[in-house]
């Protein structure tokens, strides 16, 4: 179905949508901050547990085998419903978080933030979810713009406290403290998170719960074999990019730049504006231009400032490139909201467990573990991190020749 196909509608957030964006803005801004806090923590945790960058991509990949693990979980929100999966992925991802706080080695933090990415994963997969199923269509993209600027407050977090972290008693375990803050807002996701209606119609229409496999079948049948493997090779792709981005950011600038603590904090409000206005843009650009022309952007400007980051000498010309990159983060909207456009409803929340986290987020657990092997070889994380910006260009064909536009598609009509 072509956006042309589709009426346009004068369409306005309602009072209750305007709820829901900052009930579920509490819950996505912890995403970006365990984000940020994995790479803003690694030099810390490799000083203090003596291991080598190569030991540390090993257990940035092993963490992020969880995001892979999440499948199991996401999947169960087609079974029981949005509202019960993003709960129970948000308490225990705050309780993670917590016990992160009593590790003693790099063994014990890989085990208990595997985990915890897990349910983080799945928590910021159902509330996009949640979004794409109560928004109307002309303003889908926006709203889950609207919901990622709102969280990307959190990834600027991990840079501000870093300082007065590292100076307490506590060093840098204070800032998992600070991550299992959602906790705090359980009790209103209880009272106030609604189930979606189009989850709520297709439990009426009596669909069989399918199996795996059945959802498999279905994901891999004629009608949407060419969408599910599309948006899986763009996920993957998506995850390997801006992991090379992110994840060694802080070591790398702090080994072979020669940052102190302090120019985290000088540079953490100029990453907050970025992302922000990122995140915002990508969801305006989805409604005003369409969601391939926006992914084709934002994925040129990825691999562009990660070869600029990487390659550069300069605090500035670094920083400003830090800043393009966590705008260009908003990437993950359009995809979210691109996955959640191109299934029917009985079958949604499967398509996001396997096209992301069962085979896309296979590049957050291959991209850590292949440029740490590099960094030695290459002499560097620069030069291996500038080389493997290449990656994201290779998500323009992709969307063009396989995936068809969806700005403007009706959910509630789909099943």
């Amino acid at each position: 179905m072509s956006e042309s196909s589709q009426p346009v509608v004068a369409e306005r957030l309602s009072l209750r949508h305007v709820g829901l964006i900052a009930l579920l803005a509490i819950v996505v801004m912890f995403e970006g901050f365990d984000i940020s806090l994995t790479s803003v923590v690694l030099p810390y945790l490799g000083e203090e547990y003596g291991v080598s960058s190569e030991r540390l991509g090993e257990a940035l990949a092993v963490i992020a085998l969880g995001s892979i693990a999440a499948w199991f979980l996401i999947r169960l929100a087609d079974r029981f419903g949005r509202r019960p999966i993003l709960i129970l992925a948000a308490a225990g991802f705050s309780l993670g978080s917590l016990a992160t706080v009593l590790t003693g080695s790099v063994a014990g933090y890989t085990a208990i933030q595997f985990v915890a990415r897990l349910l983080m994963v799945t928590q910021i997969a159902v509330a996009y979810l949640l979004i794409s199923e109560t928004i109307p269509p002309q303003l889908r993209g926006r709203a889950n713009g609207i919901l990622g600027a709102c969280g990307s407050f959190g990834a600027a977090l991990p840079f501000l406290a870093l300082e007065p972290a590292l100076a307490s008693s506590m060093g840098w375990r204070l800032l998992f403290v600070i991550g299992a803050a959602p906790l705090l807002v359980l009790p209103l996701l209880f009272i106030y998170l609604p189930e979606t209606p189009v989850w709520k119609q297709a439990r009426q229409r009596a669909e069989p719960r399918l199996t795996a496999m059945a959802e498999f079948r279905s994901l891999i049948g004629s009608e949407l074999r060419s969408r599910f493997l599309t948006m899986s090779a763009l996920w993957f792709i998506i995850n390997f990019a801006t992991s090379v981005s992110a994840l060694f950011f802080t070591l790398y600038v702090v080994q072979e730049r020669g940052w102190a603590p302090g120019d985290f904090a000088r540079l953490a409000p100029l990453g907050l504006g970025g992302a922000f206005l990122g995140y915002l843009a990508v969801g305006f650009l989805m409604d005003a231009i369409g969601r391939r022309l926006t992914v084709t952007l934002f994925m040129i400007m990825l691999g562009g400032l990660t070869q600029l980051c990487y390659s550069a000498q300069g605090y500035w010309v670094i920083a400003a490139s830090f800043v393009g990159l966590q705008a260009m983060l908003g990437v993950w909207v359009a995809a979210y909201t691109l996955n959640s456009e191109l299934f029917p409803t009985r079958l949604r929340g499967a398509a996001n467990g396997w096209c992301h986290n069962l085979i896309g987020r296979w590049g957050v657990v291959l991209a850590p573990w292949i440029l740490g092997a590099m960094t030695a070889p290459m002499g560097g994380i620069g030069p291996a991190a500038t080389l493997l910006g290449f990656v994201a260009y290779l998500a323009i064909p992709l969307v063009w020749i396989a995936l068809p536009e969806t700005r403007g598609r009706s959910l509630e009509t789909e099943g």
